[in-house]
């Protein structure tokens, strides 16, 4: 039996939104289809007693595998089907969200269909014609909605569908399987509208294979399978649960534990820039405001290389919100990813944040990226990076000032041997702007270039213990020892250039310095602090009078790059996180 409204049932304080008592459904199953009318069935019991009760305001995830009888359950509670046996009391209007779209007819319009499908669900025309800018302006489509609906994209009709739902009244929202709704622009829309109806003391029940979405969302989980309850408690109890009911029917071979596995790369662009400057998030928890500050303490956008930079992020946590974890990105102005380091990278635990103000501090003591524009993302994460609470991505900007003619993005230290005759030199060459040229190797990547004469012998990459590898740890002691042959008919016009570049070309940083008359060179990284992934070595002897490469190896030599930590970008920045106000 089920009750549906009921009167409001007060219990500690508490309002019961949802009361199953015993609940089960039952369905025929065709046990041996007969060529006569005389067919065998059987009872299939797609749910069975289930008991468990929902207090107003709560979001409740429903969790289990294909054919558990989640979606029977859902349907149960939203009031389309009728239990078999026990009974279910509603306290209020129940919607239910499961196939978006569901009545709609391709020949009508848009507009048309918001009437025809809100009618479905049993909304009033007068209740409709209320709502109706409302469904339309949430659902972005502005003219379309004029449109035959057969002319709508797959995204536009899921847009239509979700908007005429959630903008009409209720209590109780069941969603089956449907979070993921159009692009992610509207995707993050759709999330906030959930969190509004969190804050409005609405009801949720939800079911979807995430658990990521799931832990994020959910105030307690409920575990079913084959039609039966599990569990039925906390979301990380019943996620936990799950898992161990998967774990038990999977085979595995091998050991059960593996060791930490290095990671060998990594993110090193960014999605879309054309988003930066947006603002993004469900809005527990809101920045506030970002201030960067100099090496004076100074708020200051505006920075030379090398020189420390403290970012300071106020916000507002409205709600209270579990395991978040904080982020700050920078970006150069075309996308290149140099660095991402967040809390839960970090290892920093963050129990809770409660409702009231706070701030969290990234200090980084020499910011080694080359002179150029830059922009910074700022963002408040749950747990698993599923939602975020707050992102402004792309949002801030940062000039690094000084001359880059050659677009190299970093600046980190190294170490070369220099006589005081080939230091005055180097002085020399910087004063007149003779250093290489390498925009004269565009569309070069690969090549060999080499004057009569003049030979690279070879090229070794050596660890701290000058033992010959090619694969480094980030922070790894590396040196470079290239062999040249016919130096010494040189003068000293020539100057040694060192590249050392993405595998996508990106110019991480060039080194040069005077041409000494010796065989071999070595450069030395005392903490070369390049993050995973491929890169490639270029080396070249330039002629800084007539101002060509004499030699050049251009993109030629693989250096590989691993690491223990997880991070995001091109360079490893040394950082420190304070976090305060909570």
């Amino acid at each position: 039996m089920i009750t549906y409204p009921t009167k409001a049932v007060q219990d500690n304080i508490q309002l019961k939104a949802i009361l199953l008592d015993s609940v089960s459904k039952k369905y025929p199953l065709v046990k041996n289809l007969g060529k006569d009318i005389n067919t065998d069935f059987e009872d299939f019991w797609a749910l069975k007693d289930a008991s468990f009760e929902v207090y107003k305001g709560e979001i409740l995830g429903i969790i289990g595998r294909n054919g558990a009888g989640k979606t029977t359950l859902l349907n149960i509670i939203a009031g389309v089907l009728s239990p078999t046996q026990g009974t279910v009391s509603v306290n209020g209007r129940a919607l239910g969200l499961f196939n978006l779209g569901v009545g709609f007819q391709d020949e009508l319009t848009g507009r048309e269909n918001i009437f025809l499908n809100g009618a479905i669900l049993g909304a009033s025309r007068a209740e409709l014609e209320e709502k109706l800018d409302s469904i339309v302006e949430f659902s972005e489509l502005g003219d379309f909605i004029n449109m035959p609906l057969g002319s709508y994209s797959q995204g536009m009709r899921l847009r239509l569908g979700f908007s005429i739902v959630t903008n009409l009244d209720f209590d109780i929202l069941v969603i089956d399987e449907v979070l993921a709704v159009g692009d992610v622009l509207f995707q993050n829309k759709c999330f906030q509208k959930l969190m509004d109806f969190r804050r409005l003391g609405k009801t949720l029940i939800i079911t979807t294979q995430s658990m990521d979405l799931i832990e994020r969302l959910c105030d307690k989980a409920l575990l079913l399978d084959h039609g039966h309850l599990l569990f039925y408690g906390d979301t990380l109890g019943g996620i936990n649960r799950y898992r161990s009911l998967l774990n038990t029917e999977k085979f595995f071979v091998g050991p059960v534990q593996k060791e930490r596995e290095l990671i060998e790369d990594t993110k090193k662009w960014a999605d879309d820039i054309s988003g930066w400057g947006r603002e993004l998030g469900t809005k527990e928890v809101m920045i506030e405001s970002v201030e960067f500050r100099n090496k004076f303490g100074w708020r200051s956008n505006t920075i030379k290389s090398g020189e420390p930079l403290n970012i300071r992020v106020d916000f507002n946590a409205r709600d209270s919100v579990k395991e978040p974890h904080f982020g700050i990105a920078i970006f150069r102005n075309d996308g290149v990813y140099c660095y991402g380091p967040n809390t839960a990278f970090d290892g920093y635990s963050i129990a809770e944040l409660k409702p009231g103000k706070g701030y969290f501090i990234l200090n980084f003591p020499k910011l080694l990226l080359a002179p150029g524009e830059y922009r910074i993302s700022v963002a408040i994460w749950d747990k698993n990076e599923t939602l975020a609470f707050n992102y402004h991505e792309g949002y801030y900007k940062l000039t690094i000032m000084g001359n880059n003619s050659t677009n190299e993005l970093l600046k980190f230290s190294f170490k070369f041997p220099l006589t005081r005759h080939s230091y005055k030199l180097l002085q020399f060459f910087k004063r007149n702007d003779s250093f290489p040229d390498i925009n004269l190797l565009n569309n070069r990547w690969g090549e060999c270039i080499e004057t009569e004469g003049l030979r690279l012998v070879s090229i070794k990459l050596l660890d701290g213990f000058n033992k010959e590898k090619n694969t480094f740890m980030t922070n790894g002691t590396v040196k470079l020892k290239i062999d040249f042959d016919g130096l010494r008919t040189l003068d000293h016009n020539s100057c040694l250039w060192v590249g050392i570049f993405r595998e996508d070309a990106i110019y991480c940083q060039g080194i040069a310095a005077p041409l000494q008359r010796i065989k071999n060179f070595v450069i030395s990284f005392p903490k070369l602090p390049l993050l995973p992934g491929s890169y490639r070595i270029s080396i070249g002897i330039w002629d800084t009078k007539v101002k060509r490469f004499l030699i050049c190896h251009h993109g030629i030599y693989p250096l590989k790059i691993v690491f223990d930590h997880r991070d995001h970008g091109t360079i490893y920045l040394k950082h420190k996180w304070h976090i305060g106000g909570h």
